[in-house]
């Protein structure tokens, strides 16, 4: 293998997660799970040996593990003299809400820094999905405030369930949700009910009911956060927000938020370049 221009880690709940880049492309990735207990810094030697053993390595480019800084919101989503560097690896910062708390993990500003890398004057509202959805108002090039929920996460533990797993795999019906969204988003105290009777349901309308349940609530959570506002949704689950977004009357633009994010790390990588 060549050398890396960079090397990116992402630590989550799902495990850790890599990127190498050389030549401006992305040549090699792969995710590798952390068994409970053992260190973060312990599973990126193994995944680093494993996928680049013997080329030079660029810098290592580390959100998620511990050793990062923290930054205080309202601030720009990245900056470099908050980059800690120890042994070889770069640990980016987190962004932290005081009122109402919020963490926004290094990975998630990241791909904020990549949606305005792309789009310096971007000035609306970013949604970032997957297990916890993140809505950051951005604004002058920093992050002004920001709300997180945990639908993507409550929507998987509970199809991972004995309930639903036997729905795991069955198509989203789409009539259902919008009928069951509009349910909630109007009545989010519905919430728990809707879920219940999600299990006398088909497997297509059971997977609607969830997701449009939650989402639905989120929405109804997060009102200031969208109405009227000029609107980016990335993530696994850009497809259902701006499916719900749009039957509101507006307009989300979808984004691809593993390229926002490989976006960021170019630009952290060359911020920390000699």
């Amino acid at each position: 293998m060549t050398a890396a221009d960079w090397i990116g880690a992402e630590a989550g709940p799902a495990g850790l997660q890599l990127w190498v880049a050389s030549a401006g492309q992305v040549v090699a990735q792969c995710a590798v799970p952390i068994a409970p207990g053992e260190a973060p810094r312990a599973a990126l030697a193994a995944a680093l040996a494993r996928i680049q053993p013997k080329a030079p390595r660029g810098p290592i480019l580390a959100c998620g593990l511990p050793g990062a800084a923290e930054r205080a919101l309202p601030c720009a989503p990245f900056a470099p003299d908050a980059v800690v560097a120890e042994g070889g690896i770069f640990h980016l910062p987190t962004l932290v809400q005081t009122t109402p708390p919020v963490q926004v993990p290094a990975g998630a500003a990241l791909r904020l820094a990549g949606c305005l890398a792309a789009d310096p004057g971007f000035d609306g509202v970013v949604c970032l999905t997957g297990a916890e959805s993140l809505w950051a108002e951005v604004s002058a090039g920093e992050v002004v405030g920001v709300m997180a929920a945990l639908s993507g996460a409550m929507a998987g533990a509970m199809l991972a369930s004995p309930w639903f797993a036997a729905h795991h795999a069955a198509e989203i019906d789409l009539q259902a949700f919008d009928a069951d969204l509009s349910q909630t988003l109007s009545r989010p105290e519905r919430l728990a009910r809707m879920l219940a009777e999600a299990r006398a349901l088909p497997a297509p309308q059971a997977r609607a009911r969830i997701h449009a349940a939650l989402i639905g609530a989120e929405l109804a959570a997060a009102r200031p956060w969208w109405l009227g506002r000029n609107l980016r949704v990335l993530g696994p689950g850009a497809a259902l927000y701006a499916r719900a977004l749009a039957a509101q009357g507006l307009r989300a633009t979808e984004g691809d938020g593993e390229a926002a994010l490989l976006a960021g790390f170019a630009l952290a990588a060359r911020a920390v370049a000699p």
